[in-house]
């Protein structure tokens, strides 16, 4: 039976829990060794999202904070939610897209927090871009799983419901050892879907002109 979002389901999945080498796993692992030089080597200050420097010009530092965390504690959680995206999701897309995914969720978050958050000086950590992905998987998961697929989306809608209302999930700025800016997950998610309706759209267009 078809699912109720608006996608075409796709009859050859993709291997699930098994692995099989991705190009993908490159960008991953890119992204991994960059946050863990930037974090040992003590360039957190100078990378993290500064409010203050952006309006100054320093507009790089709206993509850059999402690549330096807090703190070990930090890191390690934020690279254990990157593995789960690499490990779940990482056949769903081309390599193109995914970084079109990092991107635009980064874009929005940076956007989000300058425009819509102005009592934040600073920002730092890839949870947000994390939620991007993980909207961007689920949905497209849906196309080859679709039980699963719907099942991961509706505990990342109650996750972003409960953090929008409730504020950050329970122990969580006990564990990162600071406040955790919820927004950025809501900005995040947000990118996320927005790149996956963009490419559904794309999807769409290209099928009515093959007809």
């Amino acid at each position: 039976m078809p699912a109720w979002l608006p996608i075409r389901m796709t009859k050859v999945k993709p291997l699930k829990f098994q692995f099989r080498y991705q190009p993908v796993y490159g960008l991953w692992l890119f992204i991994f060794i960059l946050s863990f030089i930037l974090q040992l080597g003590g360039w957190v200050d100078a990378w993290r999202y500064n409010r203050s420097l952006v309006e100054q010009g320093d507009w790089w530092l709206l993509l850059s904070g999402n690549l330096v965390h807090l703190n070990w504690s930090h890191w390690v959680l934020d690279m254990a939610g990157l593995a789960m995206v690499a490990f779940f999701f990482s056949s769903y897309a081309r390599v193109g897209l995914w970084l079109l995914v990092i991107l635009v969720s980064a874009i929005f978050i940076g956007v989000g927090v300058s425009w819509l958050d102005p009592n934040i000086q600073y920002y730092l950590g890839i949870s947000g871009v994390l939620h991007g992905l993980f909207v961007f998987g689920a949905l497209r998961e849906i196309r080859y799983y679709p039980v699963s697929g719907y099942v991961l989306l509706i505990m990342l809608i109650a996750k972003l419901t409960w953090e929008f209302f409730n504020g950050a999930l329970p122990g969580s700025a006990e564990f990162v050892g600071g406040r955790v800016l919820t927004d950025a997950h809501l900005y995040g998610a947000i990118g996320g879907g927005t790149v996956w309706f963009g490419d559904w759209l794309v999807t769409v267009y290209r099928s009515t002109i093959e007809k």
